[in-house]
């Protein structure tokens, strides 16, 4: 990758590494369902600001808009949930780490739906060594499927599979749209989905928190989920989806050590282990990894819809 592209990948792991330790500090006052609607609507204004000041054009295909929709679904709204649901019964740190297997669903998903992804031995033992960490990180417990906690590390590893299925879903648009505005439009659309479905579940909200729950949901919609975003997308438009998650390399270690360090979580053997052995799988599945494809023309696009 280029300096650009590698510095821009270790900026986007520390966001979201940090990310998981802001959720922790906000579902402590507030529902997980607040937690996203408001991650939404900071991040949607943060980046539609950003596009009037540089009087981006916004498209109104509704061929598009149906695709962000879906998009906004798949890569926002079910994934927030499903992690902050978690991270009211998990560490923050494990959170971090099963997450990591998102390259793992990427590759998957890649390899069923992208022409130009195989899966190579190479990537196959990959996968079976970072499934293989998700099961010594949660050991024993698994078995107790009905308790909360095992509960809690499947929904993460299930808002991992909804990433991965994004990324690939992104870099087919992305053949054809902007990043800046292909996430822009995918944040709107996402607040869109996510206020309703607050309102109707839980009714009026109530963001009576402290100001430390105030600047951590802040840092999460403007950061994590605004102008980072911005720079995933970038990252997949111009390395590729697989990738462009190697992000998840940085993610779990910042993560695991702001767990550590400012919440007091324990680190485990099974957590250090099991991190181990997903890394190690998700530089087997990211290695060789096609290009990115390059972007076609507005006009092909728009005939092609």
């Amino acid at each position: 990758m280029t300096p650009r592209a590698s510095a821009t990948l270790l900026t986007l792991g520390g966001v979201w590494g940090a990310s998981f330790l802001f959720i922790k500090v906000v579902v402590e006052e507030t529902s997980p369902l607040e937690l996203v609607a408001g991650r939404l609507l900071f991040g949607a204004v943060a980046i539609v600001a950003l596009m009037a000041l540089r009087r981006t054009p916004v498209p109104r295909r509704p061929s598009l808009l149906a695709k962000v929709c879906f998009m906004a679904l798949m890569s926002n709204v079910i994934p927030f949930f499903l992690i902050a649901w978690a991270e009211v019964h998990i560490p923050s740190g494990t959170a971090s780490v099963l997450n990591s297997t998102m390259p793992l669903f990427t590759a998957l998903f890649a390899a069923a739906f992208l022409a130009e992804e195989h899966l190579t031995a190479a990537r196959l033992a990959g996968l079976m060594a970072g499934f293989l960490g998700v099961a010594v990180l949660t050991g024993s417990d698994v078995l107790r499927i009905t308790d909360s906690d095992v509960l809690g590390q499947l929904a993460v590893v299930g808002a991992a599979a909804c990433y991965g299925f994004g990324a690939v879903f992104a870099r087919t648009l992305l053949r054809s749209e902007e990043p800046l505005t292909l996430s822009g439009l995918q944040l709107v659309a996402g607040t869109a989905l996510a206020v309703p479905l607050l309102l109707a579940v839980e009714g009026a909200p109530d963001y009576s928190l402290s100001i430390k729950a105030w600047l951590s949901l802040l840092t999460l919609g403007v950061a994590g989920s605004g102008l980072a975003y911005v720079a995933y997308l970038w990252l997949v438009d111009h390395v590729g989806s697989v990738r462009a998650s190697l992000v998840t390399y940085i993610i779990p270690v910042v993560g695991l050590l702001l767990g550590w360090a400012v919440l007091d979580e324990h680190i485990g053997i099974n957590t250090g282990l099991g991190a181990a052995l997903i890394i190690l799988g998700v530089a087997s599945v990211v290695r060789g990894q096609a290009p990115a494809s390059e972007r076609a023309p507005a006009s092909t696009a728009v005939a092609a819809e």
